[in-house]
């Protein structure tokens, strides 16, 4: 199993001029969350303590890092890539589920809402 360093990456509450703000839903409470530019949206909620496996170690290639979206958000991602498509497509995940490390994050996606998968 692959396990993520995440030791470069600036911890959850420091104030940055790179923050994305981003509200993580997980059991159907919110909880906001500090992401930072440039980063995959897997990094940010890692961090957080969402219980992401991530096993491939953010390659897109486990499906075990799956997140949802509002159709609003959904939209506004960049299509998923054939890879991820034919991996969303093996996991019949919904229209609406990314796998989270092939979201890099950026000031387009200020106040994003990212819903856990159960």
């Amino acid at each position: 199993m692959t396990v993520l360093d995440l030791s470069s990456v600036p911890a959850s509450g420091v104030q940055s001029p790179d923050a994305i703000p981003v509200t993580l839903w997980e059991g159907g409470q919110p909880r906001a969350i500090e992401a930072y530019d440039g980063e995959p949206l897997m990094f940010a909620l890692k961090r957080a303590g969402l219980g992401l496996l991530a096993v491939c170690g953010g390659k897109g290639a486990c499906g075990t890092c799956k997140v949802a979206f509002r159709e609003e958000w959904a939209a506004r991602l960049s299509p998923p890539e054939k890879r991820e498509l034919r991996l969303l497509t093996h996991l019949k995940a919904a229209a609406h589920e990314r796998l989270s490390c092939r979201i890099p994050l950026g000031p387009a996606l200020q106040g994003l809402q990212v819903y856990a998968c159960e």
